[in-house]
């Protein structure tokens, strides 16, 4: 067993050093609906990113309009712990813990199902928009695409800028469908989540395409 859960988390890194299979692409381009709605504004988020831990307790799923990567190195003297492209505006965090979740530990990490509801957070979990990602010194690039830190610096940027902490009421997300090929390296999830912010505020998203895949 020990065997085989190092082989896939080996297999998970490779993955991520391979490339990104997001396509930051809407799954329905004429109606778009892989985003968030707050009191009837639509934000988009086109990519989707799961996290594996190396203490096997916790998944992270991120979705967002740009592109995510891991940060563990401290990129140019970057702290934060994922670099995004400087072109992302909107994301959400939904952390899966193994002790509200018990189900993604057993009867083997990751156990992913489909068709369950799975509580995600109240502490890491958020959502925001209107973010404005900040360059490093010097820039740093993959594949020509510029990456930056979300610095959440005041004033911001955009004054619509916000960030939506979790309320009273863990945030609930269902995935629909997944999969995900180590062999190929190509995978597809379709998932739904209802967030409550600490104003009260009732935000739904939903997300339907490729994934990438992030290892801490």
């Amino acid at each position: 067993m020990k065997f085989h859960l190092k082989v896939f988390f080996l297999l998970l890194s490779l993955s991520l050093i391979a490339c990104d299979k997001n396509d930051d692409a809407q799954n329905n381009p004429q109606t778009p609906t892989d985003g968030f709605t707050i009191q009837g504004q639509f934000y988009d988020t086109p990519n989707c990113y799961i996290e594996f831990s190396n203490s096997q307790d916790v998944i992270k799923l991120f979705f967002a309009n740009g592109r995510m990567f891991d940060n563990n190195n401290q990129i140019n003297g970057s702290t934060g712990a994922y670099l995004f492209s400087i072109n992302t505006t909107n994301w959400v965090e939904l952390i899966i813990l193994a002790s509200e979740n018990p189900s993604i530990a057993t009867p083997q990490y990751p156990h992913i199902q489909t068709g369950i509801p799975y509580e995600a957070a109240h502490n890491g979990s958020a959502i925001v928009h209107n973010e404005t990602i900040e360059s490093l010194s010097p820039p740093f690039m993959i594949n020509g695409m510029e990456f930056g830190e979300n610095k959440n610096e005041y004033p911001p940027n955009d004054p619509n800028f916000q960030v939506h902490k979790v309320g009273n009421t863990n945030p609930v997300l269902t995935l629909n469908a997944y999969n995900y090929n180590t062999n190929t390296q190509t995978g597809n999830i379709n998932a739904d989540y209802t967030f409550k912010d600490a104003l009260g505020q009732t935000i739904t998203g939903h997300y339907e395409g490729s994934i990438g895949i992030l290892l801490n």
